[in-house]
């Protein structure tokens, strides 16, 4: 057959009815794909579910709501468009069901459309994607060249045996080919189709991965793999564990697209590790600057801190860089080194996180509670080590057995989750781990007594601040202000 058509969706996605957990970003996945794949002549729509529908929002239960456009707007979609082939980006497990919906609705406008599951979730979940008839392939990890090949086998243009990474049936069993080969030269990629996305839409929004400085905004990526073994990530099945460079003229040559086509003034950098190479990263730094590109900058996706040094600090300062994110994880060297594997030395932080806000950048730390083998005195030397920082409002991750990651592999040989766990239970917050130290209460207590000893501690060294709060509280509700400083006075 002849694949003519394709279209690739970003689902709806499921959140807090009351705490919403997720805000629109450009799927950079599907506009790569969607690039190689008109290199190969054929035509191809995205159509981004969530954003589409960022006002759509249905009540599954009364804690959670689904966000995104109906099933009838994505049927629609499929019939208006008559695809060959569709394929689902499918990145987190909490939102599988999101993405299977679409397998469903795509068989049921015409079962002879091809679906192809791709992402996180299928990756390392293959096996459990294809007990859905109504899925056909999956794409294991990085997908661009696995997509080409599985269209070119589809086409008769190729055998079975040279494609790598995929999962498919054969003769009615599934067969997975693991992921051996990724791209080595990630300059001979084209750049991400970026026309296909509905740039307007994501623009202005409240939150995007983090507060945006700029209403025109979007998402670059440099480098892919990561060399480090953390216990908790699970970023090494979709891009190896390797560490792979895009050239900085290579860099540069996106952000001038960025820049001159779609007006962008802000830039996400989403690498796992843009500075690894340091001296690739002084260069696009350097680059931003002559080329006098003007962009302000933000590291949301974190920062590998034993990649960084206060040279390399001046120069991201210098290209436009406002917010350095530093993954830090915990303030317990033991616990980094034989419980997270995250080879970093702690000394090195304070110095950094002084210069860096010396020379004018804002900077916040990622850390993770209640990871297998932590005590409880150990997660208390990590709200210890923040404050040291004057890091008071650190971004808290609560340790979250993710399929694929080693803690994953620990939590189910050691009987570590919950008796009712689910992949429902995928989010930060869940407390889903229990251990012989503590459980998922005891751990919930710890967080909140950690949290507010960090609010002391900053109302301590700003008591003008402290006390205005106090006086707007007053006003406005003075009997709930009364309450909370009588509790506060007790712990």
């Amino acid at each position: 057959m002849k694949i003519k058509k394709v279209l690739l969706f970003n689902p709806p996605a499921f959140t807090f009815k009351d705490n919403l957990d997720i805000n629109p970003l450009p799927p950079l996945g599907l506009a790569y794909i969607a690039a190689v794949l008109e290199k190969m002549g054929i035509e191809v729509k995205i159509y981004d579910c969530l954003i589409e529908g960022w006002n759509n929002r249905r009540e599954i239960n009364p804690e959670i709501i689904q966000i995104g456009v109906t099933p009838e707007e994505v049927k629609r979609q499929i019939s208006d468009f008559g695809p060959d082939l569709v394929g689902v980006n499918n990145l987190f497990s909490r939102q599988r069901k999101n993405a299977h919906s679409i397998y469903a609705l795509v068989k049921e406008v015409n079962p002879n459309i091809i679906t192809v599951a791709g992402g996180a979730h299928p990756t390392v979940m293959s096996e459990l994607v294809m007990q859905d008839n109504n899925v056909d392939f999956v794409v294991l990890g990085e997908g661009e060249n696995t997509a080409k090949d599985l269209i070119e086998y589809m086409e008769g243009q190729k055998s079975i045996d040279e494609i790598d990474g995929i999962a498919m049936r054969i003769n009615g069993s599934v067969k997975i080919i693991p992921k051996t080969r990724f791209i080595e030269n990630l300059d001979t990629l084209p750049f991400p189709a970026w026309h296909l996305l509905n740039f307007a839409k994501y623009f202005g929004l409240e939150s995007s991965h983090g507060k945006r400085r700029h209403r025109c905004f979007a998402p670059i990526i440099t480098s892919r793999g990561c060399p480090a073994g953390c216990t908790f990530c699970t970023a090494h099945h979709v891009w190896g564990r390797g560490y792979r460079r895009r050239s900085p003229e290579n860099v540069i040559a996106e952000m001038k697209r960025l820049k001159n086509d779609y007006g962008i003034k802000e830039l996400m950098f989403e690498d796992d590790n843009v500075t690894l190479d340091i001296g690739r990263a002084e260069r696009i730094f350097d680059l931003m600057v002559e080329e006098k590109l003007g962009f302000e900058w933000d590291t949301p996706n974190g920062v590998a801190a034993f990649s960084l040094n206060e040279p390399l600090i001046r120069k991201m300062k210098d290209a436009g860089c406002y917010q350095l994110n530093l993954a830090i994880e915990s303030g317990n060297p033991d616990v980094l080194k034989n419980v997270i594997k995250k080879p970093l030395d702690l000394k090195k932080i304070k110095p950094l996180v002084e210069y860096a806000r010396g020379v004018g950048l804002n900077v916040g730390i990622f850390l993770i509670l209640g990871m297998p083998g932590e005590t409880i005195k150990q997660m208390w030397d990590t709200f210890k080590f923040a404050r040291s920082l004057k890091m008071y409002q650190p971004f808290i991750s609560i340790a979250t057995p993710y399929p694929g990651s080693e803690l994953y592999k620990i939590c189910l040989d050691k009987g570590y989750i919950k008796p009712d766990y689910s992949f429902d239970d995928l989010y930060i917050g869940s407390y889903s781990i229990s251990t012989q130290d503590w459980n998922g209460e005891e751990l919930k207590k710890v967080f909140e007594a950690g949290w507010l000893y960090l609010q002391k501690a900053f109302y301590a060294e700003h008591p003008v601040l402290l006390a205005k709060k106090i006086s707007e509280k007053m006003f406005s509700d003075p009997v709930s202000m009364i309450r909370k400083c009588v509790i506060a006075l007790k712990s």
